[in-house]
């Protein structure tokens, strides 16, 4: 976490200490003047257990806890004022109060209008491939493309946005997010989303997530979970967009299709029904054939 430019994932099984050591390795950032405004966003249910976890290392820490009633309507302007204008050692806020800070309109828009054209791009590349199976992988795109023109539209319809400070101007410039894995679920296009072993459902929370992150800069993100692999292969890809998602960039492995064809295999073998009468032929992606940066780590 404090050497070099990579973003960090503790991947650490429960019990291990990945609190400390997120705890420890922030003071750490601030000590050496590599950081000036730490966040530390934990489950809403052990708020309270990771403040004291704080004081208990670092007695003498100066610690601001935001919890979702200091972001509402009434007091949202004063909390954000508050992480942005005070020298704190670390803000610690629940994943559901990370959700509450908004980014600015512009990098949000512009953000959107980039996914929207990776979807297009794919697209257009499906129709001159002209291959079986691809209709319907362009309909599920436009679905999605549907999806982020709405968010779009919603956008430029809020009313009534207050004039307080968004999550861009707090100077935030490291984020370390426990449980992790709570924001797996995080769309990708891909032409294989019906093969099974690859995840294709989306949060807002992982957007939101995803949206924030892209704001910080090298080494500023350390993600936390014992569970960086819970229900599929491609979960990993995941973890990779939100830590690595340059060196993917720079390996031409962004896209999904081109990570699995690097990485994985599509598998088909007999197994046995889930009502246990009978067998049948089954297609997973599930199969390293080469082991990932971020796993190597």
């Amino acid at each position: 976490i404090l050497q070099g430019d990579s973003n960090t994932l503790l991947a650490h099984e429960v019990g291990a200490g990945k609190t400390f050591t997120m705890i420890a390795a922030g003071m750490e950032l601030r000590r050496l003047g590599l950081r000036k405004k730490v966040m530390h966003a934990v489950p809403n249910n052990i708020l309270e257990q990771y403040a004291a976890d704080f004081q208990r290392l670092y007695p003498g820490a100066r610690v601001l806890t935001v919890d979702p009633e200091d972001l509402s309507p009434k007091q949202r302007k004063e909390t954000m004022s508050r992480i942005a204008t005070e020298d704190w050692d670390a803000v610690i806020v629940s994943h559901t109060s990370l959700g509450k800070l908004p980014v600015k309109d512009e990098n949000f828009n512009a953000f959107l209008r980039q996914q929207i054209q990776v979807l297009e791009d794919y697209m257009l590349e499906l129709k001159h491939e002209d291959e079986k199976g691809n209709k319907v992988t362009i309909k599920e795109l436009e679905k999605a493309k549907k999806r982020l023109e709405a968010k779009l539209r919603d956008r430029r319809n809020e009313g009534d946005k207050d004039d307080g400070l968004t999550w861009e101007e707090l100077g935030i410039d490291h984020l370390f997010v426990d449980e992790a894995d709570k924001f797996k679920n995080l769309y990708f296009p891909t032409k294989r989303g019906r093969v099974a072993g690859i995840g294709g459902s989306e949060s807002g929370k992982a957007f939101d997530m995803y949206v924030k992150t892209r704001s910080l800069g090298k080494g500023s993100l350390t993600f936390a979970t014992g569970t960086p692999i819970a229900n599929s292969v491609s979960e990993m890809y995941t973890m990779q967009r939100y830590l690595q998602e340059d060196v993917l960039q720079e390996q031409g492995l962004a896209h999904f299709d081109a990570w699995a064809n690097m990485y994985g295999d599509t598998v088909t073998a007999m197994e046995m029904k889930p009502t246990g009468s009978g067998y049948r032929v089954h297609t997973r992606f599930a199969k390293f054939q080469n082991v990932p940066e971020l796993l190597r780590a």
